[in-house]
């Protein structure tokens, strides 16, 4: 049995030499209230629990939260439990569980959209003066990054990762693009530790400051290009 993550990566996928579509797929309203979503694949099984329709949008385009456009206020607030198989006994792969999940959110909430280019304020990664404090990673580890937020303390912690990944998940933090301009290469391994709302008596510094404490690295606001997925239509689902 394999359980995914909900890390997004970015970028476009092959559509070739996959199924597109499910064999049969359930969806209902989550009871009650939860602040966790779990995805799990077990063969040609996908299921889905407590998830709002802009996290399988999300899923689905491989994109972060403020990439979406246009979407209506109850696509993130309405949790549903999707059941869904292939028919085959076949794992899901993560490239096969996109397309599908498209396939999927078009069929049961007529989902449409379109992606845009669109220019705007972003973030570039860059090397500090001091420079970069980042640890040389174990090529034999497996790269990986997990993030924790807690009242008054933040940690992001990766393994033996790609600064392009430091830099996507410090883009789903600041609700802004991030763009890897430290022109460093390979895995690494850093432990960043900050206060998410900083105040008067904050004993952490904030995400920039720990940045460049921490990391050797700055955040400099400059504008750019991003591509942002924009909704023309979307519908609750009837239920099944």
């Amino acid at each position: 049995m394999k359980i995914y993550s909900l890390l997004l990566t970015l970028g476009l996928f092959r559509m070739t030499g996959i199924a597109q579509e499910f064999e049969a797929a359930a969806i209902r309203r989550h009871p009650g209230v939860s602040s966790n979503t779990n995805i799990r694949v077990s063969g040609g099984r996908l299921t889905i629990v407590n998830a709002s329709v802009k996290t399988l949008i999300r899923n689905a385009y491989g994109i972060l939260s403020f990439q979406l456009v246009n979407e209506p206020r109850w696509l993130d607030s309405e949790m549903f439990d999707v059941s869904a198989t292939t028919g085959s006994s076949e794992e899901i792969t993560q490239e096969q569980m996109r397309v599908l999940l498209q396939t999927l959110l078009a069929d049961r909430f007529g989902l449409k959209v379109h992606r845009e280019r669109r220019t705007g304020t972003v973030y570039a990664l860059v090397i500090a003066p001091e420079g970069a404090k980042l640890v040389a990673g174990d090529a034999a580890t497996k790269p990986g990054v997990n993030t924790r937020k807690g009242p008054g303390e933040a940690r992001m912690k990766g393994t033996n990762e790609q600064v392009a990944a430091l830099a996507s998940n410090l883009g789903n933090q600041l609700g802004r693009f991030v763009l890897d301009q430290t022109g460093l290469t390979g895995g690494w391994d850093w432990d960043l530790v900050w206060d998410p709302d900083p105040g008067p008596e904050a004993t952490r510094p904030s995400l920039f400051t720990a940045v460049r404490q921490q990391l050797g690295l700055r955040l400099e606001p400059k504008q750019g290009p991003m591509e942002v997925l924009v909704i023309d239509s979307v519908g609750r689902p009837s239920e099944n």
